[in-house]
């Protein structure tokens, strides 16, 4: 048993870092909100730590008013339990309650990158839903890696499974249509699901601990995003502007076969440019390069669906005929256009 008095002042300093901590999750609360400090009506405290002056006094300094004090501190988390229990359990029906995912949830796609699908502080319940492609010819699977956080590169979130969809029906690369379905119910169950809409064949993944984490870990996921955001859009860039280089580098090989041959030369070299710019891992590079390229490609009159046209045989060196699974290899075809239900 150990017993010692302190004063305010050596009190506050042993426990300035602790008050530190709490002040991010407030500025990032405002922040997630879109609301600012004016706008908040009353600051509620929770927990018997709330009760410290340094705590209450951070908390004025960031909101501008001084914390609530008409409930008791103590009791507010199992008072606001038992009210979510009673909502559930259809025992309160004048109230309503709202929860909202702790982080962003998606899957990685073609380059590493990760595709988030729902995001971080969306209400629940939840469904939504979008289009993705194959990044391969002739892919009759892909594997659905799903994640969770806020970074842009799968590798630096984390899994919560994979699963494999097969029986996709072969065809050139970016012509199936895979629906990947993110619902989360108000318990905070996950289920993904993808879809070929054009064979209808269906797998599906139920995760359980997608909510398990900590405030602790939830902080750490938001703050490692912010600290490394700049080195995180350097690398999607990167990975999206690679992913369009060779996709546009294959259609030239398809349109070269279908231009009269004294028009090829200036494909040629614009192809040879792409490649450039592709080994230099330069964004804006391949950008431009890939800007030149496309444009190249519209002016030769030759249709996208023309180009699909082609057969096994009249395909362009490369890997592109294997019956493979192949991990994140396939892209985003309409990430603005989600479909949403809550």
């Amino acid at each position: 048993h150990l017993e010692v008095t302190l004063n305010r002042a050596t009190f506050d300093k042993l426990t300035r870092h602790l008050v530190e901590q709490t002040i991010t999750p407030v500025r990032q609360a405002l922040a997630d909100s879109g609301l600012s400090a004016d706008q908040i009506h009353k600051v509620l405290m929770v927990g018997g730590s709330s009760r410290i002056p340094a705590i209450q006094e951070a908390v004025k300094r960031i909101t501008g008013k001084d914390p609530f004090k008409g409930i008791n501190p103590d009791e507010r988390v199992a008072m606001g339990a038992a009210l979510q229990g009673g909502e559930l359990g259809g025992e309160v029906t004048d109230l309503l309650l709202l929860d909202v995912t702790p982080l962003s949830l998606g899957i990685e796609t073609v380059g590493g990158v990760c595709t988030h699908i729902i995001e971080r502080n969306t209400t629940i319940p939840i469904t939504k839903s979008q289009i993705f492609t194959t990044a391969r010819n002739f892919q009759s699977s892909v594997e659905i890696h799903v994640l969770q956080g806020e970074r842009q590169m799968a590798r630096d979130n984390k899994t919560l499974g994979k699963f494999q969809l097969t029986g996709i029906r072969r065809a050139m690369r970016g012509i199936p249509q895979i629906e990947v379905t993110f619902t989360i119910d108000a318990n905070g169950i996950v289920n993904v699901s993808a879809k070929d809409l054009g064979t209808g064949r269906q797998q599906e993944i139920t995760i359980t601990a997608s909510s398990n984490l900590s405030q602790e870990e939830i902080n750490r996921a938001i703050f490692e995003a912010q600290q490394y955001a700049a080195a995180d859009a350097r690398d999607k860039a990167e990975a999206t502007a690679r992913d369009r280089a060779e996709q546009l580098l294959y259609q030239a090989e398809v349109v070269k076969k279908k231009i009269p041959k004294e028009d090829r030369s200036k494909l040629d070299e614009l192809i040879k440019q792409t490649k450039k710019a592709l080994k230099s891992k330069d964004s804006s590079q391949m950008a431009d390069a890939c800007d030149t390229l496309e444009s190249a490609l519209a002016a030769t009159g030759v249709s996208m669906d023309e180009q699909y046209t082609s057969t096994p045989n009249t395909e362009p060196d490369g890997d592109y005929g294997e019956d493979t699974t192949y991990d994140a290899d396939f892209s985003v075809v309409d990430e603005e256009n989600q479909t949403q239900d809550n």
